[in-house]
């Protein structure tokens, strides 16, 4: 009986439908308060890559990856030796790049309004970080910067061009009262 019972329970649960991969461009919205405090523009582009595993019908998983592309106000010079194979020495002065990254997690409703048009809705967590470093240089001064992104609300829409294409379109706001504010997004994804 209990053999039965598992083999059925196996049967009725619709586990990993599918998935879709999607990209993302984007903007980002930081607090005032954290922008004068770091010395970074309110602002910033994000470019997203995203993969939704469907768990049943309408629910999903979400993993994303991005990068931050950030105006750094408190960029810093350092003079730096370069010295290659042949031991052949270069003195410049180099000036300090700014790389930024995400990682999120998100649960997600999607539910197909009609034959082209989808909205979704999900909740998720996000991790952002920012380095004030200088490219290539082993001791050279670097400095972190953490970003507290948090949880989130996400409202989102999609239009389909055939089958397994999709233009979309996602706002994201933050909840806790901490350095972002809120992310509006435009991207393709693809059903696998």
């Amino acid at each position: 009986m209990r053999k039965i019972l598992l083999f059925s329970l196996l049967l009725s649960s619709s586990v990993a439908i599918g998935a879709e991969i999607s990209g993302y461009v984007g903007k980002l919205q930081f607090n005032s308060e954290f922008s004068n405090s770091t010395g970074l523009d309110e602002e910033a582009w994000t470019v997203d890559g995203r993969i939704d595993i469907d768990l049943q019908e309408h629910f999903s998983v979400e993993f994303g990856i991005g990068a931050l592309f950030l105006n750094d106000k408190q960029k810093f010079e350092q003079e730096v030796t370069y010295i290659d194979d042949y031991y052949y020495r270069d003195t410049h002065i180099a000036e300090s790049s700014e790389t930024g990254f995400s990682l999120s997690i998100a649960s997600k409703i999607n539910y197909p309004i009609t034959d082209f048009f989808s909205g979704n809705m999900l909740v998720g967590y996000e991790y952002m970080d920012f380095d004030r470093e200088i490219a290539d240089c082993d001791d050279c001064y670097s400095e972190s910067v953490d970003i507290n992104a948090g949880l989130f609300l996400g409202l989102g829409a999609g239009i389909a061009f055939g089958q397994d294409m999709e233009l979309k379109f996602q706002y994201k706001m933050y909840l806790a009262d901490e350095d972002v504010e809120s992310q509006i997004l435009v991207g393709f994804s693809y059903l696998m």
